[in-house]
């Protein structure tokens, strides 16, 4: 069993859904930041508003750091207004959190403790499952039906790109938090559009969904990736919000 986990038609559905489908956007915003080397690879950031997608942003590491990576990161935070991000914590990624710590000391001494800190949160797409117990696919447990949390995620961003299509094209009643919408205005779109129906699944010798983010060779889907951190189980389970205990540590730590 072997197939593309988004059909190029369902994402051709959600452009604008929430405006086809009258939905204004409502709930709380994520951020997400997929890391790159400083070869042809790029970094990607994305914003979120409720289910809209807002934007999305590439640029090259060549030349650069992870430290100024986190760093554009924590700046694309502030503009955006939004309080955390989710970082992908597996390989080049892994220095982030204690660069978005160092920057956050910078940052709270220069403003003289008036601004908040930006919190870097780790996803790990290597990792176990999120709620192993719980049932995203009805009759299978979460631990028996994924190889991980990466491949977790991606089915999670299927089944919302599938309801979206069933109720923009197919006319089908829907539940308005349960849908995903790429808005039009999206510089990045053009490119975006054709990543996220680059990835496969198949079914290991274990039964569990595994996915192919490159086959054939193809090169890394970053602007994908980033949107899959941000619509994963965890950015909504762990809400993405600052704590006012991480305010007083940090605050703490300044002393």
């Amino acid at each position: 069993m072997e197939g593309v986990v988004i059909p190029s038609s369902w994402v051709t559905s959600a452009v604008d859904a929430h405006k086809k489908l009258g939905i204004e956007p409502t709930g709380a915003k994520y951020a997400a930041l997929d890391v790159a080397d400083e070869g042809i690879d790029k970094n990607a950031f994305g914003t979120r508003h409720g289910v809209v997608l807002q934007t999305l942003r590439q640029w090259s590491g060549k030349g650069s750091s992870i430290f100024a990576t986190t760093g554009k990161a924590i700046h694309y935070c502030e503009e955006e207004g939004v309080p955390s991000f989710l970082y992908d914590a597996d390989g080049l990624g892994s220095g982030v959190r204690g660069d978005a710590a160092e920057i956050n000391k910078q940052r709270h001494t220069e403003s003289q403790g008036r601004k908040r800190p930006i919190v870097a949160k780790a996803f790990r797409g290597s990792g176990e499952v999120h709620k192993p117990e719980g049932e995203m696919v009805k009759g299978r447990k979460n631990k028996d039906f994924f190889a991980n949390l990466k491949a977790q995620s991606w089915w999670h961003l299927r089944l919302l790109f599938q309801k979206t299509h069933e109720a923009v094209a197919e006319g089908r009643s829907y539940n308005s938090d349960e849908i995903i919408s790429l808005d039009s205005s999206l510089a990045e779109l053009a490119k975006l559009k054709v990543e996220l129906s680059q990835p496969t699944y198949s079914i290991n010798t274990a039964g569990k969904i595994v996915i192919d983010k490159q086959p054939d060779g193809m090169v890394s889907p970053n602007l994908a990736d980033t949107v899959m951190m941000l619509y994963s189980p965890t950015s909504m389970d762990r809400g993405l919000v600052v704590s006012k205990d991480f305010l007083n540590r940090l605050q703490r730590a300044q002393v």
